[in-house]
């Protein structure tokens, strides 16, 4: 029994250092008059995507998600304020110039906040 349940936990560790990322994590800083934002891409594994932002004048954090794993027609995709307590949130970013895998992962992306419905 006990053998066999280190065999099991060796199997595991083993396969844990096998495994590899199948995308590559590319990071973007920004910055508004209000909000400092940090831009992570999954390059090849859009959902991996997340958007950080830190209140300037609070230094609250808050996380945007993506709300698809693809960009529309348009090579956009739309990131809501996450809440681990389900809270409702009216501001979200329009990220422009996605793609699901780049050649080579842009110097610099482009986007909007929007916030109340304004951008």
């Amino acid at each position: 029994m006990r053998r066999s349940f280190l065999f099991l936990i060796l199997l595991f560790l083993s396969l844990q250092a096998m495994a590899q990322k199948a995308y590559e994590a590319v990071y973007y800083k920004g910055q508004t008059e209000f909000l400092s934002i940090r831009f992570t891409l999954g390059d090849g594994y859009l959902p991996a995507c997340e958007i950080k932002t830190t209140e300037l004048k609070t230094l609250k954090k808050s996380t945007f998600l993506p709300e698809v794993g693809a960009p529309d027609e348009h090579k956009q995709i739309k990131f809501y304020h996450f809440s681990a307590a389900s809270k409702s949130f009216s501001d979200y970013f329009i990220i422009d110039g996605m793609e699901e895998v780049y050649d080579q992962a842009p110097a610099k992306l482009y986007g909007k906040y929007y916030f109340n419905g304004k951008v």
